[in-house]
């Protein structure tokens, strides 16, 4: 009996991640407007229905899928970055490798498209899967400003502006006629921008 619930278990986890995988892939190919949870379902191999079995609506899909998966890929981000590094090395290298992802890599993208469309609910879930990220931004600022290398401002703000502008930049990656090609380029000009007004 607990074998079956066990393989139960497992059966319904195998089938809420190809859900969640299909709609990765459905929102790259088409947008998060443009896709059912017909779409996402067939792209899954499931029945439409069953769809509902697992998330109430596309919204909540989405934002189960930032759930699950930003707060990992935030840690391999900033697992990512040699140890010890100067705190302008350090910020410089989490810098590119945000704008990267925001804007080439489709998770990154329905982040920073689709997100400000989803109700304040939605919106607030999907900021606490980003608080790793945040957490590491301000220790790198606090360590800054600790060793005379940053100006001091509240840091509230300094994450707040270090976001926005990468953002940004992820914005104008994405938009790039072939983003690859620009992302380095895009992601220089944004740690060269940050690190001249940080800089004390």
């Amino acid at each position: 009996m607990a074998f079956g619930v066990q393989m139960s278990a497992e059966s319904r986890e195998h089938t809420r991640r190809a859900l969640l995988d299909a709609a990765v892939e459905q929102f790259a190919r088409y947008g998060y407007m443009a896709t059912s949870h017909a779409d996402i379902a067939a792209e899954a191999g499931i029945g439409r229905t069953t769809f509902y079995e697992y998330f109430a609506s596309k919204e909540e899909l989405l934002v189960d899928l930032v759930a699950t998966r930003v707060p990992e890929l935030m840690a391999e981000l900033v697992a990512g970055i040699p140890d010890g590094l100067p705190p302008e090395q350090e910020l410089g290298e989490l810098t590119a490798r945000m704008v990267e992802f925001v804007g080439t890599d489709h998770l990154g993208l329905l982040l920073h498209q689709e997100v400000p469309r989803l109700s304040d609910a939605a919106q607030g879930r999907i900021a606490q899967s980003h608080v790793n990220l945040s957490t590491a931004f301000a220790d790198i600022y606090l360590r800054g400003l600790d060793t005379g290398v940053f100006r001091a401002m509240p840091h509230r703000l300094a994450v707040r502006l270090m976001y926005e502008v990468i953002m940004t930049a992820g914005r104008e990656v994405m938009d790039a006629d072939d983003p690859k090609q620009h992302v380095h380029t895009m992601a220089e000009a944004t740690v060269e921008f940050l690190l001249s007004g940080l800089r004390h």
